[in-house]
C-alpha cells in the first residue's frame, strides 16, 4: 500500500489512557487518523510494519482495543476488513478511579513514597432538551468550518442517519460536545 505519510498526532484523549501500552496509544491513533480520512482497512500487516511489530502481536492489541471499546469492527468480508475509531462514541467501560498510583520504592534512600498521579474525574453529562432538527441545523451551520467536499456531502445528507460512514464520526462528536447551559 503506497501512501503519502507525514507522521501521527496522538491526541490527548488517547495520550490519557493509562490502560495502554504506548505502542497500543500509537496504533489507536493510526486507526483514529485512518477512520476520520477515508476509514480504516489496514491489515494487521501493516501496522506491524509501522510499529515494528509482529502481525499476531497487532491482532492482540487489536483485539484489546476492540474489548475496551476504544475501536468496533465495522464489516468483514473475509479479506478486507474495517474498522472504527469509537473512542468517546460508544458507552465507556468503567474505570476505576485510583487516587495514586503504585507506591514505589526509591533506589537512592530505600523509602516509600506515593507517586501523585490524578485522573480526571470531570465528566460531561450532555443531556440534549433541544429538537432534534435545531440540533441538525446546528450541525450543518458548524459543518461550514469543514473542508469544502466534506462540508458538501454532510449538507447534501436529508439528516444524521443518511451520513455516509466517513462523514458519521463528525456528527457523533459534534453530539457528544459540551453546549453552553443558557443558549448562544
Amino acid at each position: 500500500m503506497k501512501t503519502n505519510r507525514t507522521g501521527i498526532w496522538i491526541p490527548r484523549e488517547i495520550e490519557c489512557l493509562v490502560d495502554l501500552s504506548v505502542s497500543e496509544k500509537y496504533l489507536l491513533s493510526e486507526i483514529r487518523s485512518l477512520t476520520l480520512a477515508k476509514g480504516c482497512f489496514a491489515s494487521n500487516t501493516y501496522f506491524a510494519k509501522l510499529l515494528g511489530k509482529k502481525p499476531d502481536t497487532i491482532s492482540r492489541m487489536i483485539s484489546k482495543l476492540r474489548k475496551r471499546n476504544y475501536i468496533a469492527q465495522l464489516s468483514f468480508d473475509g479479506r478486507r476488513r474495517e474498522l472504527s475509531y469509537c473512542l468517546g462514541i460508544v458507552s465507556e467501560p468503567a474505570v476505576e478511579t485510583k487516587p495514586s498510583a503504585p507506591l514505589q520504592k526509591s533506589k537512592a534512600d530505600t523509602e516509600v513514597s506515593a507517586v501523585p498521579f490524578v485522573l480526571s474525574t470531570t465528566k460531561v453529562h450532555n443531556i440534549s432538551t433541544k429538537n432534534p432538527l435545531d440540533v441538525w441545523k446546528e450541525f450543518l451551520h458548524w459543518a461550514n468550518q469543514l473542508a469544502p467536499s466534506t462540508r458538501i456531502r454532510i449538507q447534501s445528507a436529508p439528516g444524521p442517519e443518511s451520513l455516509a460512514k466517513q462523514d458519521r464520526i463528525f456528527w457523533e462528536n459534534f453530539t457528544l460536545r459540551p453546549r453552553p447551559m443558557f443558549g448562544s
